[in-house]
């Protein structure tokens, strides 16, 4: 399957989605093609205005004692698979206009059905989506 980014789309958009059977401003859409780089699990959103903002975040290291796991009897973790689990922490720093201008597909499994759409910027902002086909 391999890693994929995020997007999010918040309420009151003026461009409309097709019906896809579910409410699409409470999905959490994977894609592989907004980046100009491999996707490397970011998170993205479209705003209510249409404009395309990616999530801007730094990581910080966690010390041994503070990741889950860690066992203060024995001074450490069972196995190594233990101690690289939460050796880093997200840092959220805000969201910055990618200012994007193309096309890019994002999907997600809906009850079952497989829902491709793509989406269309023009200077930035959101234009259309359509169904990908």
């Amino acid at each position: 399957m391999g890693l994929f980014d995020r997007i999010t789309f918040e309420e009151g958009l003026d461009v409309e989605f097709p019906d896809i059977g579910a409410n699409p401003f409470e999905v959490t859409w994977q894609t592989k093609s907004i980046a100009r780089h491999e996707p490397m699990m970011e998170n993205y959103k479209v705003t209510s205005n249409g404009r395309l903002f990616k999530e801007e975040a730094e990581y910080e290291h966690v010390p041994e004692e503070e990741r889950p796991g860690y066992d203060e009897e024995i001074g450490g973790f069972e196995n190594e698979v233990e101690r690289g689990r939460g050796s880093r922490k997200k840092i959220h720093r805000g969201w910055s206009d990618t200012e994007y201008h193309g096309i890019f597909e994002f999907h997600r499994t809906i009850d079952g059905d497989y829902v491709s759409l793509d989406a269309k910027f023009t200077d930035g902002q959101l234009v259309e989506i359509t169904p990908n086909d």
